[in-house]
């Protein structure tokens, strides 16, 4: 019997129901508390169920009228392992029925996670925190299953709502290193997220799944996701596969605006689009041709949206510029065919630079790290750019078909290609994309 002075969990003095988890676990809670939060509960602590205190118990100090009793689950259908049943409990407040006993899941060494999962998830009914484990010594694949352990009974007791922020609380709390661990293995952070409804986690494994979309990893866990997981993923990663082509079409279309000219009717040699006037821009053609023969060459090697990083290494070598590519011994193979003198090779180079600068800009929201994973200390090799909207989450709204989200997505890419191709050849002060 518990101390009538207990007010603290897991022992209330005066608490109407015993629960038993184990023959050393055993908690002593509210009726009310649990049946208004779980719906499983609700029935398990039927009326039907309680008992009617003697006098005689009532005057002892008893007060439990409700025995639960964690037995092995029975049926086929579901993850959990291990379900509450009730226990008739007669007028004295004691089992009603023989051989009543607990499972011994405890070794005295090593406690059986469903233990531990149920005593997190009973303990939450009170606010207590959650524990996962000890995040210094225990590798993250351990966090995770004791994690998921303590999904599977709040799911069973259908209160999954109470168990999210203490969760969250407690993952974040780890800082950069849970962040590291969601951007190595988004599809099961996704998955968990999903099921505790958690979106702080969902945004963090979307951003990542969505830029390792195309890794091998990545496509043999996607059928393991839910239906309205995988169709938010697909759609995520044809938003970032048709960003990265219309920065690809820029850069190919690109041309500096002193080298572009307005159509008149007058003398050609006067009015600048003569020949003369042509050739005195050649070293920026030769320039811009080199440009271009580079970024041509990557795509057919499919180094861009076709590539397992579906682009990001060659946005962050443009973001870099300088010497990171099309440098000085790349160029001098060029030379090589097309010798020039040194002071051209110079203006070559110089105006190179110049537009190398200049297509940054194509490129820069593809560079951005929407993610919260430090990535100046924490290198990636994935984009992170991508944005979640509050529609983003699949349990917000009702379930979207698959079809449906594919013929959305195809619509919305049909109207960038048409935009790109009604773009003018006056894009901007310092240079324009056709």
């Amino acid at each position: 019997m518990a101390d009538p002075q207990a007010s603290a969990f897991p022992q209330f003095g005066d608490g109407d129901v015993r629960v038993v988890i184990s023959g050393s676990r055993q908690y002593q809670l509210h009726s009310s508390v649990l049946k208004s939060i779980s719906p499983t509960l609700r029935e398990l602590l039927a009326d039907q169920w309680g008992a009617k205190l003697n006098s005689k118990a009532i005057k002892r100090g008893i007060t439990v009228r409700f025995r639960l009793l964690m037995v092995d689950n029975q049926e086929e259908t579901g993850t959990i392992t291990h379900v509450l049943e009730p226990i008739p409990v007669d007028e004295d407040g004691k089992p009603a029925v023989a051989n009543a006993m607990s499972l011994d899941l405890e070794n005295g060494r090593v406690v059986d996670p469903i233990i531990l999962a149920y005593h997190s998830v009973l303990g939450a009914f009170y606010n207590i925190p959650i524990e996962l484990g000890d995040f210094e010594a225990d590798p993250m694949s351990h966090i995770l299953v004791n994690a998921s352990y303590i999904i599977d009974v709040a799911e069973y007791l259908q209160c999954v709502h109470i168990i999210t922020r203490s969760i969250e609380a407690t993952l974040l709390a780890m800082g950069q290193l849970f962040q590291q661990a969601m951007a190595s293995n988004p599809i099961a952070w996704l998955n968990f997220a999903y099921r505790i409804r958690s979106r702080i986690i969902f945004r963090e494994a979307l951003i990542h799944a969505t830029g390792k979309y195309k890794m091998p990893a990545i496509i043999e866990q996607i059928d393991t996701l839910p239906q309205p997981v995988a169709d938010v993923l697909h759609r995520k990663a044809k938003t970032l596969k048709s960003a990265m082509q219309q920065a690809e079409m820029k850069i190919l279309s690109y041309y500096p605006t002193h080298l572009q000219r307005e159509k008149t009717v007058g003398r050609a040699d006067k009015d600048s689009i003569g020949r003369a006037s042509y050739a005195n821009d050649v070293m920026s053609w030769i320039s811009l041709t080199v440009l271009r023969h580079y970024f041509a060459q990557n795509g057919t090697m499919e180094q861009t949206h076709n590539a397992e990083d579906m682009g990001y290494e060659m946005v962050m070598t443009i973001m870099a510029g300088g010497d990171t590519y099309l440098d000085k011994p790349m160029l001098d193979s060029f030379h090589g065919l097309f010798p020039m003198s040194r002071k051209g090779e110079s203006v070559v180079e110089g105006k190179l630079l110049e537009m190398k600068d200049h297509i940054k800009r194509f490129v820069k929201d593809l560079a951005k790290n929407e993610s919260q994973l430090d990535t100046r200390v924490f290198a990636v090799t994935h984009f992170t750019c991508t944005t979640v909207n509050i529609d983003d989450y699949p349990w917000n709204t009702g379930y979207i078909p698959v079809q449906a989200t594919r013929e959305s997505s195809n619509d919305e890419e049909e109207g960038v290609d048409e935009e790109m191709a009604d773009t003018d050849y006056d894009g901007g002060d310092e240079e324009s994309s056709a």
